[in-house]
């Protein structure tokens, strides 16, 4: 009796461990959270500030740093911000899309290193960012549907690409450095749910796109990995919000089952070494981290 007994309990820790391993984390106390991403060692959220105003430059935005386990470390690690969107690391500079500037940080202490004008592009929304090389980052701006090809190496010189395409409000961005394939996602116009999804390469200044789902939607962010997307779609301005995963070959949808609704799922990061999706939820501001 005693070895089933023993063998019982084994069980149940074992249960309990998966549990433990799978659960949904939610950490509050943020100010508009739109976008997550990590240097591999500390996670950073943008807060666009105590009122969702993504164009007005009030100050008042700042990027939070978190440790791998959700652990608040510094709420206002950088500060003085308008309303911080987008973010990637790169070469350790922490590059962050803040209505018509792209500004960069060291993430060794958060002093501030680069600081890009957009401004004379007629552009108040730059808002998605991803690595492209080692020295190139490509830029959305949303409200001129228009995407960047930025080179962060010295000059900070940037390329506004041609399209023959209407972007509809270009938003997440994603990358797969193998195939050199720009996967993207959009907000739609006039606060309509008519965002789209698609992929394209950069020839020549130019961005060839191909849309790829059916689906419209007020996309948000925008996650390539292993033959799939990942993409937020807020659905409306209410707790309505979901992540839908798309197999790129079959082009295959479901949605994530994260628990719960999410007001305003924002731009997420794929935490692939803990297997988990840091998910900002804007209009309640908190950050969702969900195993995937």
């Amino acid at each position: 009796m005693r070895k089933y007994v023993i063998i019982a309990i084994c069980l149940l820790a074992v249960l309990q461990l998966v549990a433990c391993s799978t659960k949904t984390i939610v950490v509050d106390g943020f100010s508009s959270p739109e976008s997550v991403t990590s240097d591999g060692h500390y996670f950073y959220v943008s807060n666009v500030g105590e009122e969702l105003k993504p164009m007005d430059k009030d100050g008042d935005g700042y990027i939070s740093r978190l440790s791998h386990e959700g652990k608040v470390l510094d709420r206002k690690f950088i500060k003085g911000l308008n309303a911080p969107k987008g973010m990637v690391v790169l070469n350790d500079i922490l590059y962050v899309a803040d209505i018509d500037r792209i500004k960069g940080y060291s993430v060794l202490d958060g002093k501030q290193v680069a600081d890009v004008d957009f401004s004379g592009e007629g552009t108040s929304f730059l808002n998605g960012l991803v690595a492209v090389g080692e020295h190139k980052l490509l830029v959305s701006a949303m409200d001129i549907g228009v995407l960047y090809l930025l080179d962060v190496s010295s000059a900070h010189n940037f390329t506004r690409l041609e399209c023959d395409f209407d972007l509809f409000g270009p938003n997440g961005l994603s990358y797969d450095f193998k195939t050199g394939t720009i996967y993207f996602c959009s907000f739609g116009k006039d606060h309509q749910p008519n965002g789209i999804v698609g992929k394209g390469h950069i020839v020549d200044g130019k961005f060839n796109f191909e849309k790829i789902s059916l689906r419209n939607g007020l996309y948000d962010g925008m996650v390539y990995h292993d033959g799939n997307i990942i993409f937020s779609d807020w659905v409306d301005f209410k707790k309505e919000g979901v992540l839908i995963k798309q197999d790129v070959e079959t082009g295959k949808l479901s949605v994530l089952n994260l628990g719960e609704k999410i007001g305003g799922p924002a731009d997420f990061y794929l935490d692939l070494k803990g297997k988990r999706l840091w998910i900002p939820m804007m209009m309640e501001n908190k950050v969702m981290i969900a195993s995937y």
